[in-house]
């Protein structure tokens, strides 16, 4: 790691807001429309984001197989908050989810470790990019929440290298979303991995590159 650093949630909590503000206008634009973005996803987003500074002071790698856990727990959170009583009721969904994350025969946690170990020569936003793209397309990691909760890991891997980490905002939602859809819309197989899922992730990874802002994040 170089340094330290952790996540300004003040101003993301404000591009949230804004984002959230203008919704209606940056679906229009989207290849495919999303759901709206309600007051308890910004909220549940900007938990997560607190918990990505925890993590952070830390210096946990959520990719260390001592530190997975850390990714489910923070898919729990853009679903669920941190409410016990809320908790409680989503418990048969939380478990099926655990069960998923460790034991999907397809895709799951292992997969992407081995993955992430594999590429660890990588820049941080090759490394971060090619984690998002393999956590979103077909099987998906977990059943609900892959966009916000690879933002959210996505987000860790950058910072923890001094580098920005990933913020929705209105100049970036068109060129987040789209590339989102498309690799939600792939399926991991053989010709995927040697041809389309590659190039997917090489752009995405510019584009985290690019939309970096120094602003989201601050010296300890």
């Amino acid at each position: 790691m170089t340094g330290s650093y952790c996540l300004n949630i003040g101003r993301i909590e404000r591009s949230l807001r804004r984002v959230q503000q203008d919704f209606a206008l940056i679906n229009r634009r989207l290849d495919v429309r999303r759901d709206p973005l309600e007051d308890t996803i910004v909220e549940n987003m900007l938990l997560g984001y607190e918990y990505v500074n925890r993590l952070l002071e830390r210096r946990v790698d959520l990719l260390h197989r001592r530190g997975v856990h850390h990714i489910l727990e923070l898919n729990h959170i853009v679903l669920c908050g941190v409410d016990t009583k809320v908790r409680a009721e989503f418990k048969v969904h939380i478990a099926a989810t655990t069960d998923r994350f460790y034991e999907q025969k397809d895709f799951n946690i292992g997969h992407l470790v081995r993955w992430y170990h594999k590429h660890g020569d990588r820049s941080a936003w090759k490394r971060a990019a090619g984690i998002y793209i393999l956590l979103l397309s077909q099987p998906q990691l977990f059943f609900e929440g892959n966009h916000r909760t690879g933002a959210l890991v996505m987000s860790s891997i950058l910072a923890a290298e001094g580098k920005p980490p990933f913020v929705l905002r209105v100049s970036n939602a068109e060129a987040y979303f789209n590339p989102s859809t498309l690799a939600k819309l792939t399926r991991k197989s053989v010709v995927m991995n040697l041809w389309k899922l590659p190039k997917i992730r090489k752009n995405f990874a510019k584009f985290l590159k690019r939309q970096g802002r120094r602003r989201y994040l601050v010296p300890r």
